[in-house]
Formats: C-alpha cells, sequence, structure tokens
C-alpha cells in the first residue's frame, strides 16, 4: 500500500503554491511581500508533504477496513508529525 497525498489536497497544495509565485512577480511592495510569505511557508510546505499529508492517503482504505501490514510505515510519519506539530502550526 504507498501512502499518497490525497489529489484535492495535492492540487490545492499546487495552486496555493502558483498563486504565491505569480505574487512574488508582482511589482513593488505587494512583491516583497509575497517574497516574504514564501520565504516563510516553503518549509512549511514542505514538511507537510513530506509527512503530514500522505497520511490522510489512507483514509479510503480505512473506511474499507483494508489495510494492510504496509500501512505501519504511516507511523513514522505520524510520530514525526506529533513531535513537529507546533512548529509547523506556526508555534500554535
Amino acid at each position: 500500500m504507498k501512502l499518497c497525498i490525497p489529489k484535492p489536497l495535492k492540487l490545492e497544495h499546487e495552486e496555493l503554491h502558483a498563486e504565491l509565485v505569480t505574487a512574488t512577480k508582482a511589482s513593488g511592495r505587494t512583491g516583497e511581500a509575497a517574497t516574504a510569505v514564501a520565504k516563510v511557508l516553503h518549509e512549511h510546505f514542505v514538511k507537510e508533504e513530506e509527512f503530514a499529508l500522505p497520511p490522510l492517503g489512507l483514509l479510503p482504505a480505512l473506511a474499507r477496513d483494508e489495510v494492510d501490514e504496509t500501512a505501519k510505515s504511516v507511523l513514522s510519519m505520524t510520530d514525526r508529525l506529533k513531535s513537529e506539530m507546533s512548529e509547523i502550526a506556526g508555534g500554535a
């Protein structure tokens, strides 16, 4: 069982990234602000795609009670998410 980020979430991430890239190309203060936001959010997006969002790909199989032993690979991701949650959530 391969863990994949659910397609709607993947698409949303891609759209947000594309909009942010477009905003960084704006002139003046808007472009400068968007560039600053992009720098702050980059690591957040990387971590989400690396270990926060892939476990959600198990939900359809869980709902059908079709999870096999390979699903245990999600535990390292969820453990990491738990340990880094406050950092990913912006210190909240």
